[in-house]
């Protein structure tokens, strides 16, 4: 139990956004990934903050995810939770994410218009939500972008929190055959097996 809490300790202190992040967000300045992750590295080592244990679990991302591509389209996806536990793969060098099985129709287009909305109807109330902002670009800029962070600003609670992050190939690859209208199977695709772990029925 002290295992599990240091690691909930460790997400919240590193996936929190700083004063500094949100004025560049709230005042629609472009957001660049790498600058945020190297400086969020650096104050880890900084402080001396140990990394989390592992995950008994085997690895989860979180509940709720939205996905920018390189036209600045958002889609959206949420994943289950694991007995109220959220196990972060997101930080440090040598760290894979796990395969999750997305599968293309779990992934939702937000209509650029209805961004706020859908937020509200889709954070859960009286319950933590943990959100991904992917990007399959580095620096984001979009007004897309900046309606989605004011919207998660307003609509998240105390116990909610969201932190953004480049796309995982997993991500790339379904949202691709989404995009495509193509029947996908991860069975037919050749993973970059440095960058994601696989089921051990496709190793």
């Amino acid at each position: 139990m002290g295992k599990m809490f240091l690691a909930l300790l460790f997400c919240f202190s590193l996936l929190s956004c700083s004063k500094k992040e949100k004025k560049c967000l709230t005042t629609n300045k472009p957001y660049l990934i790498s600058v945020i992750e190297k400086n969020e590295k650096a104050n880890l080592t900084k402080n001396k903050i140990p990394p989390p244990p592992p995950c008994p679990y085997g690895g989860t991302y979180g509940t709720n995810f939205f996905i920018i591509d390189k036209e600045s389209n958002i889609y959206y996806f949420q994943r289950p939770k694991i007995n109220g536990w959220f196990c972060g793969t997101e930080m440090g060098e040598d760290t894979i994410p796990y395969f999750m099985n997305l599968k293309t129709f779990e992934l939702i287009q937000i209509p650029k218009n209805g961004i706020a909305d859908f937020v509200l109807l889709n954070l859960k109330k009286n319950e933590r939500n943990i959100i991904h902002v992917a990007s399959q670009l580095d620096t984001l800029s979009s007004q897309s972008f900046h309606f989605l962070i004011n919207a998660l600003d307003k609509s998240k609670d105390d116990n909610d929190f969201y932190f953004i992050r480049r796309t995982h190939q997993e991500e790339d690859t379904v949202l691709k055959y989404k995009k495509n209208n193509e029947y996908y199977d991860f069975k037919d695709i050749k993973w970059d097996k440095t960058k994601i772990k696989l089921p051990e029925m496709n190793k």
